[in-house]
């Protein structure tokens, strides 16, 4: 059902159009009455013979077997015209001169043209007559071609389509293809032959067509992009992702006034050619049409470099093409700038032409946006993209020479192969000596944000500051001691990405910390510090923790993380830390450099005892839940039943805790904070909890809670069995903070060194979520093969922005840009998927079922033997006699015995290792084989059937036809 009121709504739509077009034709039947004759004569000439439908239907066929039949169609996992937006040029011009060829030069041939030139019409009739009859022709193809696409990838998405971009990309057609129509109309009127038409239509019209490969003849990059700015291609593109752009409609009006301006000079000729006697005005007119090219080219110019450029409208249903508010206020504010001397914004991009599946949407974005960057940035943004780029070409060398932007080689799989590829995707941003570079831009991260984050930084003259607390956790990395010997610790990913927004400072809390810079005279000026950061407080020293108190209690704004129970913190991957099997919880399994709140300290950096972290709670106000055994403080660990990725066995353990917005009345991430905003599901292992403690004098604001959820002591979670912890664990309880912001008002007015200020932390009771891991699984989420949708370090990035009032990239961040995929062919392969993981768990249960059989049997031969040793060697323990040449057999032999068994068990464990693998290759090629053969039956049905309803129109047209000439004839006098 859904699917069919989309296909009426996209039916009702081009009714729309063609009827506006009509309603635009309309005044010639009124005023222009000879040009609405020629339009009506040629228009329905063109459907009166079957070859316009033969035309009409290779056009269709065309245009569907390139929007469908590459492979790339299905590997770029996009529903749009995007395959065929490559080739439609190319596809026009064959058709554009099967429509224009016989406009003039069938007239001439058969000595009509005589009869119309007679007409008491003016030429400028008779040309607007023809042409309005080839758009209509063309436009009637065009909704032929677009209704059968449309209907396929209905079908491909089951109905979830942004029915705005396939709107906008069939309306770029159209003025490509009406362009193009006033061009071989001009080669119509050259020539009475009309192959020799059909051939000046194409030749006409190739060079802008093939502008956009100009590379492949042109070396010079300046010589190839200006032609490249001009073809058609490339004037299209805008409509080829939702936006309908003034700069291109000039330049396709500009083409057509030119065409039909050329027209009319040819058809009008015996007026001016001059015969034997006469005077020859071809230098005039060649004069003129040369005055109005370099007319329609200012326009062009003037219109795309001016804020007439700006008047462009997005009509995607996912506004593709649309930045936030917040970036382009800042390219408006760029744009506008009245500062002379302000240096321009060089961005200079290098995409690669070959892309995996995996990268093919982040390209998209990147292109889409940077072209948007480049139009709102005005004069002050200077864009050199580089698209189509191969590894080991020379802009590829280029650009790792001067900006250090290599190719990446990143994994992908396609038809069920898996191979490396050489990516190019970075970027290069510069303004007066300030330079920034991003060297790839990963899969997961928003290309958005991305962007605007380094035109920003380029163009501010100062950053912002952050300190970093040193404690156990070495968020800056260092050195240290293990095993006697020096082991490097390497900064932390998510605080290496901080440091290319703003300055990062080690802060060493053993002293006070300065929270003031200071002038010339010693008086305090400004903040030293715009937010701190403390990782891990509870592996402080006391004074250490003092001295962070007091500068929280100064006003200081503050990011806590403190962590009960940590666990992958400096894992490379938190996702394969279990390997599908039970966690480890015993204590000698934690990492260990970076322990919980209730363990020592690993690392004594002052030979001093750790601190009371109860301390901390206490000034902020908080109350954690902890049990107090032998003197130790043991928090709690909160835990929820459930996986809410179902081919993930990583996330099987209750206290690997994600945290969604599954109840939209009931949120658990507050969408009202900075700190959460555009935030829809964190992962926090192994997490605690905080809560507003009574009498606090605090201000409590959750910022993330557990939904239903129970809780289980860290004391708990180290018993030895793993049944002790499932029992320790209890029932679901309640409802339990994982993160809040913690604020007071100042007591007074006065801000200075040594008052006490207003506070603002934020406290998040973990650390895991920081892990490098997660930061690896952002900028590649297909990597796992399952796609997960974690946003913890957009997380840790909005809590530092929002304690320094950075509110720039919130909104831009966890900004996610919706493409339209093929869903159908999404959900088979899933399902597909989901069969391979289940077939996959249950020969790997069998697998474990026949080795553990098998060493049961191998175990009963050697069992006699080990009895019989082992009671001659209990005898000889108590002192009894025995034939200790006997003993010594029996020991040969038990060994033998044991060697050939074990070999037997190698064997035998080998043989089923290779039928559990040769069962999973077996059972992922016959779902890879599923998924082809469902692309298969797409793609003949894609070419086949649209075909069809023109092929019926053709035949009801012909057959009536027929029929209509029988009327009136005996029956005598018919052919038999």
């Amino acid at each position: 059902m859904l699917m069919l009121a989309e296909f009426v709504v996209m039916l009702a739509v081009d009714l729309s159009f063609f009827a506006a077009l009509l309603l635009v034709m309309l005044p010639l039947g009124i005023y222009r009455q000879a040009t609405f004759a020629v339009m009506k004569r040629n228009f329905t000439g063109y459907f009166s013979n079957p070859t316009g439908y033969v035309f009409l239907c290779l056009f269709v066929l065309l245009t569907s077997f390139a929007a469908f039949w590459p492979h790339e169609f299905f590997t770029t996992n996009l529903a749009n015209f995007g395959q065929l937006n490559r080739f439609l040029p190319y596809i026009m011009l064959v058709f554009i001169p099967a429509i224009t060829m016989s406009i003039w030069a069938e007239e001439r041939r058969q000595g009509t043209d005589e009869l119309l030139l007679t007409l008491p019409a003016h030429d400028f009739d008779i040309v607007m007559g023809k042409y309005f009859a080839a758009v209509l022709v063309f436009t009637l193809s065009l909704v032929f071609s677009q209704l059968s696409n449309y209907a396929v990838l209905l079908a491909m998405t089951g109905g979830q389509l942004d029915s705005g971009i396939l709107f906008t990309t069939y309306l770029g057609y159209w003025f490509v293809g009406t362009a193009m129509l006033s061009l071989g109309m001009v080669a119509s009127f050259l020539t009475n032959n009309l192959t020799v038409g059909f051939i000046f239509g194409a030749a006409f019209n190739a060079p802008l067509a093939f502008f956009s490969n100009a590379d492949v003849i042109v070396s010079n990059n300046q010589a190839v992009n200006a032609l490249n700015e001009w073809s058609l291609l490339q004037r299209f593109e805008p409509f080829g992702r939702g936006l309908i752009s003034s700069p291109s409609i000039i330049y396709y009006l500009g083409i057509i006034c030119l065409g039909i301006y050329l027209s009319l000079i040819l058809i009008g000729r015996r007026h001016w050619m001059g015969g034997k006697d006469g005077t020859s005005m071809l230098g005039h007119y060649m004069l003129r049409a040369i005055f109005l090219a370099t007319a329609i080219i200012a326009g062009v110019l003037i219109v795309q470099n001016s804020p007439l450029n700006r008047l462009r409208m997005d009509v995607s249903g996912e506004k593709v093409s649309t930045l936030t508010d917040s970036t382009r206020d800042i390219l408006q504010r760029l744009a506008n700038s009245t500062d002379i001397q302000a240096n321009p914004i060089v961005i200079d991009a290098f995409v690669s032409g070959a892309i995996p599946p995996e990268y093919v949407q982040t390209r998209y974005d990147l292109v889409n946006l940077l072209r948007e960057f480049d139009v709102l940035g005005g004069h002050r943004v200077k864009l050199n993209l580089i698209t189509g780029l191969e590894p080991f070409s020379k802009e590829a060398i280029q650009a790792e020479k001067r900006f250090g932007i290599r190719p990446i080689r990143v994994l992908s799989e396609s038809r069920g192969a898996r191979r490396e590829e050489d990516v190019i995707l970075g970027a290069a941003f510069s303004c007066g000596l300030e330079r920034m570079v991003i060297p790839f831009f990963t899969a997961g991260n928003p290309v958005e944000y991305e962007l605007i984050r380094a035109i920003n930084t380029v163009t501010k003259p100062q950053r912002k500051t952050i300190g970093i607390v040193q404690t156990d956790a070495l968020p800056l990395g260092s050195i240290v001691k293990s095993e006697g010997r020096d082991v490097q610790v390497s900064p932390l990913q998510v605080v290496v990405e901080l440091a290319q927004q703003y300055n990062v400072e080690l802060v060493q809390a053993g002293q006070e910390i300065p929270l003031w810079l200071e002038d010339d005279a010693g008086k305090p000026t400004a903040r030293r510090y715009d937010a701190l950061l403390v990782i891990q407080p509870s592996k402080m020293t006391p004074i250490e923790l003092e001295h962070l108190i007091a500068a929280i209690n100064q006003g200081q704004p503050t990011a806590i993380f403190e962590d009960p129970f940590t666990f992958c913190f400096r894992e490379a991957d938190p996702m394969s830390v279990f390997q599908g099997n039970h966690p480890p919880y015993t204590q000698n399994n934690l990492p260990a450099r970076f322990p919980g709140t209730s363990f020592p300290r690993p690392i004594d950096r002052s030979g001093r005892a750790p601190c009371d972290i109860q301390k901390l709670w206490d000034a902020l106000g908080v109350f954690v839940i902890a049990n107090k055994i032998g003197g130790q403080v043991y928090p709690t660990v909160i835990w929820k039943t459930g996986n809410p990725y179902p081919r993930s066995r990583a996330l099987d353990a209750p206290e690997l805790f994600v945290v969604r917005n599954e109840d939209p009345s009931d949120p658990n991430i507050s969408s009202i904070d900075p700190a959460t905003q555009g935030i829809l599901e964190l992962y926090f292992p192994f997490p605690g909890q905080i809560d507003k403690k009574p009498g606090g004098g605090t201000e409590f604001t959750p910022l993330v809670t557990s939904g239903d959820a129970g809780k289980v002591s860290v004391h708990t979670l180290l018993a030895p069995t793993r049944r002790e912890v499932e029992l320790g664990r209890g029932n679901a309880d309640g409802e339990y903070v994982f993160a809040a912001r913690i604020t007071k008002p100042a007591a007074g007015s006065e801000s200075g060194p040594g008052q006490p200020g207003p506070i603002n932390v934020v406290y998040v009771a973990d650390i895991d979520f920081l892990a490098d891991g997660f930061v690896l699984l952002r900028n590649d989420p297909h990597a796992s093969g399952v796609e997960y949708n974690f946003d913890n370090v957009a997380f840790f990035n909005n809590i530092v922005d929002s304690l320094t009032g950075e509110t720039d990239y919130l909104v831009t961040r966890s900004r996610r840009i919706r493409h339209a995929t093929l869903s159908y062919v999404e959900d088979t392969t899933e399902a597909a998927l989901e069969k391979v993981s289940r077939n996959e768990q249950e020969f790997e249960k069998e697998f474990n079922n026949q080795v553990l059989k098998a060493r049961q049997q191998l175990q009963s031969v050697i069992d006699p033997q080990a009895r019989s040793v082992q009671d001659l060697a209990a005898k000889e323990a108590r002192g009894e006699i025995i034939d200790r040449q006997t003993l010594q057999v029996k020991r040969e032999n038990l060994k033998q015995t044991m060697d050939v068994q074990q070999s037997k068990l190698n064997r035998i464990v080998k043989d089923l290792s290779d039928g559990l693998n040769e069962n999973k290759r077996r059972i992922r090629l016959d779902a890879e084989i599923e998924v082809q053969e469902i692309q298969r039956r797409f793609k003949l049905a894609a070419v086949i059937l649209p075909v069809v309803p023109p092929l019926l129109l053709g035949l009801f047209v012909y057959t009536r036809r027929r029929l209509r000439e029988r009327e009136g004839i005996s029956k005598a006098r018919r052919l038999k």
